[in-house]
């Protein structure tokens, strides 16, 4: 059997769904952490456990052919309710392990704790009866199966796409999206690069399939997805847009969009202690994930950088990841509570909400 996830004392606090039995792939004392297939497996678990709450979803399939599994969480699950969405999505680098992690970790908050009587049960049942939540844990799922490949880490971030031209392998998906793709120095043009963003906007599968979940969210001409949450590390961050540029209000941004995401950003890291900032402070990127969702159709896009683990940067120990998933339990919630108005934090909800 896998070990469970948290260590003992924090098993309550995280509440996930026990790891699933596997034919481990992880380098030997990291067996914590999920392969794609026990991925999956949790996923299916998730739904056998709760049928009335949790539905399993693919948004496509990666460059390599494997689905790209995600679970939706709700009340009426089968139902397109006019609800508030979300959508969180993780380990878009493959590296990143402890996103992943983390994604799994909300599906077991949200799922585990619905109908509870205790203050934290009322308050899920309270999210998930008003909100349609949409959970992708691996949006990169062959270069996370690389990551671990032979029983050992690879430091691999890209998918595993060849490139035209090379004998270089990969792009950084974070660096292929449509808006303000490879306009600002935020990118690298060798595709040897861990940031490469390829030959063209959207030439990675992946990427066109995370666009085109988003834009399907769409109805009747309105956009349903409120909140975006982009699960990455290891920078111990809160970020918003815009990543391309350094200017904090850009022309195309109104300044209460701004205001809003400061104000909602600063509560957020107040939550799980992460340094709160605009996603251009940390590093110009160009083609980002997040600029690209919340330019196209105004949904408040926020990023968790996770917390690095001391002696391996991407692979945290099982102490360090239980203890970081821990304190995010609360700023994920409050997110949550927030994608009804998320200009309510900035005390703009009665000109917008």
């Amino acid at each position: 059997m896998k070990r469970p996830l948290a260590l003992v004392l924090l098993l309550n606090l995280l509440a996930l769904v026990a790891p699933i039995p596997a034919a481990a792939a992880e380098p030997a004392g990291f067996e914590y952490y999920h392969t794609y297939a026990e991925v999956k497996a949790q996923i299916d678990a998730t739904v056998a456990a709760h049928p009335g709450i949790a539905r399993p979803f693919y948004i496509g399939r990666s460059y390599e052919g494997r689905k790209i599994w995600g679970i939706k969480i709700s009340d009426n699950v089968r139902s397109n309710e006019y609800e508030p969405e979300i959508f969180i999505n993780a380990q878009i680098h493959a590296r990143e392990r402890a996103t992943n992690e983390l994604a799994l970790a909300i599906v077991g908050w949200l799922t585990n704790n619905y109908g509870g009587s205790d203050g934290l049960g009322r308050r899920v049942t309270n999210i998930v009866n008003s909100r349609e939540i949409f959970i992708v844990p691996t949006i990169n799922p062959d270069g996370a199966e690389f990551d671990m490949q032979g029983g050992q880490w690879h430091e691999w971030r890209k998918n595993r796409q060849p490139i035209p031209g090379s004998t270089a392998i990969g792009i950084d998906l974070n660096r292929q999206f449509g808006y303000k793709w490879n306009c600002c120095g935020g990118s690298s043009a060798k595709p040897s690069s861990p940031t490469y963003h390829g030959p063209s906007a959207w030439y990675a599968p992946e990427a066109r399939r995370y666009r085109d979940f988003v834009n399907s969210r769409v109805r009747n001409g309105k956009q349903q997805l409120t909140v975006i949450l982009s699960l990455h590390s290891a920078g111990r961050l809160v970020l918003w847009p815009y990543s391309y540029t350094r200017q904090d209000v850009p022309p195309e941004m109104p300044r209460d969009d701004h205001d809003a995401f400061v104000a909602l950003g600063r509560e957020l890291g107040a939550l799980n202690g992460y340094r709160p900032e605009q996603g251009s402070d940390l590093y110009i990127v160009d083609g980002d994930q997040d600029d690209w969702a919340y330019h196209k159709h105004g949904i408040f896009t926020f990023t968790f950088e996770m917390r690095r683990g001391a002696a391996r940067r991407y692979y945290p120990t099982q102490s360090e990841l239980a203890a970081d998933i821990s304190a995010n339990r609360g700023a994920v919630l409050h997110l949550l509570e927030q994608a009804d108005c998320p200009y309510r934090a900035a005390g703009l909800a009665a000109e917008h909400c």
